[in-house]
């Protein structure tokens, strides 16, 4: 198993209460002095609870039903021809229950329409989320809005998010990150994800700029030649709290924002490469010190929502070497960091919740 600052433990052994990780240990001397139920789970390695840090469930039932590698308008108009929000909750519960079952733990669910009941479904079968509220549009925010449920759950949180620059008015995204900073919560938004959203930043222009202000959709964003990045920064959107996901078009001086700022980055490998998008630059935002994690993104831009073979595509595909532990960072540790649930997940130490990842064996040769 993999556990705190020694990587791989032989041996090892847990002793829960069903919720909470009680002791660990080597087995064969914690064996001296527990007595109770044992689960023997065999010849396998074991790493932390995975955290896929961006999904969008409420997509669940749109699998196969978008174009592939056609770039992102062309994806966009495939996936405004299906019934987007019309939730289908058998398909989110079947996404939800497969998660779990590959070793996910918590995730960072973005709804636009359906949070209330994604976080339902997510909450019967004790997946640990955050249930983002989705803000899109150019409207004002009113004083004294609430941008997410003020509700309880049992294992997860309501929060807010935006959705991008160029779909989100300033004033909006500005006023969700400081409801969530208010509430300690992290703030993700799409960021640097495609050549339509360069343009619409620093010109406003484009097809899908036409599309986005058919719809009254359409963000100024000041026409100053700004990246996604400067212009993000100079709304005051970018910290420690902020996961920016996606960031396939970063250059040199925006990784250095981003790494001054100390914002978390999401990276979606297999999403960009679906939609068409091109990748990031995986090797310079991880050297940079960003702390880095990974996330599906929806099965609508995705062939599954497993974060095994997320990581699978990122190791087969990246140019350096990464060491054990700086691989499953980035589905553990790290995410655990840039979500605020390092007391919660991310590692296998005592007091924290008492879930675990099974690391497939034909993954062992790439991690180990």
């Amino acid at each position: 198993m993999t556990h705190g600052e020694n990587p791989v433990i032989e041996d090892f052994a847990l002793i829960h209460d069903g919720e909470r990780i009680l002791e660990t240990g080597i087995w064969s001397e914690l064996n001296e002095t527990f007595s109770g139920e044992v689960e023997d789970l065999g010849d396998v390695t074991i790493a932390p609870g995975l955290i896929n840090a961006h999904v969008h469930l409420e997509l669940s039932h749109l699998k196969g039903k978008t174009v592939q590698e056609q770039g992102f308008t062309n994806w966009i108009k495939s996936l405004l021809s299906n019934p987007l929000y019309d939730l289908d909750t058998e398909a989110v519960r079947d996404a939800v229950q497969q998660m779990c079952a590959e070793g996910t733990a918590f995730c960072v669910d973005i709804s636009t329409r359906n949070g209330a009941q994604v976080a339902g479904i997510m909450d019967e079968l004790t997946m640990g989320f955050y249930a983002c509220c989705e803000a899109i549009g150019v409207q004002e925010p009113k004083e004294g809005a609430k941008f997410f449920p003020q509700k309880e759950f049992n294992h997860g949180r309501a929060a807010g998010s935006g959705h991008s620059l160029y779909s989100t008015g300033a004033e909006l995204l500005q006023a969700v990150k400081a409801a969530n900073d208010a509430a300690g919560l992290p703030y993700p938004i799409h960021l640097a994800e495609n050549e339509e959203e360069d343009e619409i930043v620093a010109h406003g222009t484009g097809e899908f700029a036409g599309m986005l202000k058919g719809a009254g959709l359409l963000a100024d964003c000041g026409n100053k030649g700004l990246r996604p990045v400067e212009y993000a920064d100079s709304l005051g959107l970018l910290d420690d709290s902020t996961l920016a996901v996606h960031c396939v078009r970063v250059a040199d001086s925006d990784i250095n924002i981003l790494a001054e700022r100390k914002v978390n980055v999401c990276l979606c490998p297999r999403s960009n490469t679906y939609i068409g998008e091109g990748r990031a630059p995986w090797e310079k935002i991880l050297k940079s010190g960003i702390n880095t994690c990974l996330g599906t993104d929806s099965i609508a831009s995705n062939h599954d929502l497993s974060m095994w073979n997320e990581l699978e595509y990122l190791l087969k595909n990246i140019k350096i070497s990464l060491s054990t532990a700086e691989a499953l960072a980035l589905v553990t540790t790290n995410s655990a960091k840039a979500l605020k649930i390092d007391d919660l997940y991310g590692s296998l130490d005592k007091g924290k919740r008492a879930v675990y990842a099974i690391i497939p064996s034909h993954l062992e040769d790439l991690l180990f």
